[in-house]
């Protein structure tokens, strides 16, 4: 049984961290005589961490670039024998697997494949959008090469322009008097036309690590190689119910709170802005047409441009993940971040997992970063966990289709906000006791001045005619700064203490200026 994201050796294409990897390698080596070691190459990449080189140079040996020599200190070697060529080739733009759309090129950006093509002065690339080719092996997110030329045989795939300059990935057929442009998904109907311009056929598939949507080996595939997990089991989705609520739990989390908000909420407004996310539960609820939702943590924005953008291969992990399920593997993804940079070599889809799963499976459900912002908080108890609430991952990934998601401070995200936009804030509380601090979210705190700061942010939008409701801490300080809006108490469930007799209702204080 093939491991998942298997390296394909056909088909592998080289990111630009292994390029620059295997041409230091090949520099290296002329000049000395022998290949550098992790260290070397860590330093070259200008990269923290010696796993991350040894992540890269793990795939190129794989791939047959490189071959590794036992029990030596610089262990690895150029694999000359099977070195293969590689051909740069231009990557001029997106095509869809599904609705045509205009046929935009760019050819700005090249892409590097490991193959020996005929003809490659002809080749181009296009990074292909939608699955209407899912049965081809040409999956959303996927790079195809295409050698130009204007005919094609019955049953290849093409890209066609039809309908004044739209373009498409499809499969052509000559019928009687039209063209079948024919999908490869069993869901999805052919096109008809009578008149078809071919551009190119499809000789290569590739897939890209450096893309949203990897195939290849990626650090997490390597780490979970020592599970011995794969996906053929567990990849298919099994229609569980939707609901539409958080996909992270979030200490001072809304979502209990929501029904007390309701009759606070505004009637109408028009774009809904969210600058400190954590859960998401009021928008969620609100499930606006427009919005702009934002957090100063990069790791948690990933994570909702994971759902939003690969909700499937999101489901996937998780339920690779939940198959093997242990203290081993929560220590090992919790590491993760102590060994690579997570944002320059996991997709968005790994980070939304991961976090999810370190989510689902820690102490409390607690996010919590040490002054380096790396994950800290112990595994749960139980064993028995959730894990992929699949339902929850597909419905929340359609209502974040309509959102804009901004990473930064809330002043940033809320500089383009209008008359009768509504403000929704739910900052770190102002905190009430010597431990509030503990449930840290970012290695940044939110101090006293940035509460200040955040009143004066709400007070240039109010001007500006914008609704808004802010939930804080029910104490004397924050009733003091917003003493001239209106000011409602709302009760709340203290729920992060490991002692069940201090958890109880605390109040809150909701605050709007409607």
């Amino acid at each position: 049984m093939d491991k998942w994201c298997q390296v394909d050796k056909k088909n592998f294409m080289l990111t630009k961290y292994q390029k620059r990897v295997l041409n230091f390698i090949k520099s290296y080596s002329t000049k000395r005589g022998y290949a550098p070691s992790l260290e070397e190459i860590k330093k070259y990449l200008k990269i923290s961490s010696v796993s991350t080189a040894h992540f890269h140079i793990k795939n190129l040996q794989k791939a047959g670039f490189l071959k590794k020599t036992k029990n030596q200190p610089r262990a690895i070697e150029l694999n000359n024998k099977n070195s293969k060529k590689l051909l740069e080739i231009p990557l001029v733009g997106t095509i869809t697997a599904g609705q045509p759309i205009e046929a935009i090129e760019d050819s700005r950006e090249i892409i590097t494949i490991t193959d020996d093509i005929r003809q490659p002065e002809k080749l181009y690339a296009l990074r292909v959008m939608g699955n209407s080719m899912i049965d081809e092996g040409i999956f959303d997110g996927d790079t195809v090469i295409i050698r130009r030329q204007n005919t094609a045989d019955n049953g290849e795939t093409v890209v066609a322009i039809i309908d004044d300059n739209e373009a498409t990935l499809k499969k052509i057929y000559r019928e009687k008097n039209r063209f079948r442009l024919q999908p490869a998904n069993q869901s999805m109907l052919p096109f008809f036309r009578k008149e078809v311009e071919i551009r190119g056929v499809v000789v290569k598939i590739t897939r890209d690590l450096d893309n949203s949507i990897k195939q290849h080996k990626t650090y997490l595939d390597l780490l979970l190689d020592d599970f011995g997990l794969t996906t053929n089991a567990v990849r298919k989705t099994n229609g569980t119910k939707l609901e539409e609520k958080p996909f992270v739990q979030w200490v001072g989390g809304k979502r209990e709170m929501i029904e007390q908000y309701t009759k606070f909420l505004p009637k109408k407004f028009n774009t809904y802005y969210e600058p400190f996310l954590g859960g998401g539960a009021m928008f969620f609820n609100l499930k606006p047409e427009k919005s702009v939702l934002g957090d100063n943590n990069l790791e948690l924005i990933k994570a909702y441009e994971g759902v939003r953008d690969n909700p499937s291969e999101v489901i996937g992990l998780l339920k690779i993940l939940k198959l093997k399920h242990s203290k081993k593997l929560y220590l090992k993804m919790r590491n993760v971040d102590r060994e690579i940079n997570i944002f320059d070599d996991l997709n968005n889809f790994e980070i939304a997992a991961r976090m999810i799963y370190l989510n689902q499976t820690c102490f409390n459900g607690l996010y919590r970063v040490n002054q380096k912002g790396q994950f800290n908080v112990p595994i749960g108890s139980s064993l028995n966990r959730l894990i992929c609430d699949e339902g929850t991952i597909n419905i929340d990934s359609k209502i974040l289709k309509k959102t804009e998601l901004k990473y930064g401070d809330f002043e940033d995200i809320l500089k383009d906000a209008q008359k009768n936009d509504f403000i929704y804030l739910d900052p770190p509380y102002f905190p009430i006791s010597k431990y509030s601090d503990f449930t840290r979210y970012t290695k940044e705190k939110f101090y006293k001045e940035d509460q200040v700061r955040l009143k004066e942010q709400i007070d240039k939008l109010i001007k500006k005619g914008c609704l808004v409701m802010l939930s804080n801490s029910d104490c004397d300080f924050i009733k003091k700064i917003y003493y001239k809006y209106n000011i409602h108490v709302v009760n709340s469930s203290r729920s992060l203490n490991c002692k069940k007799e201090k958890r109880g209702k605390v109040t809150e204080l909701l605050i709007t200026n409607y």
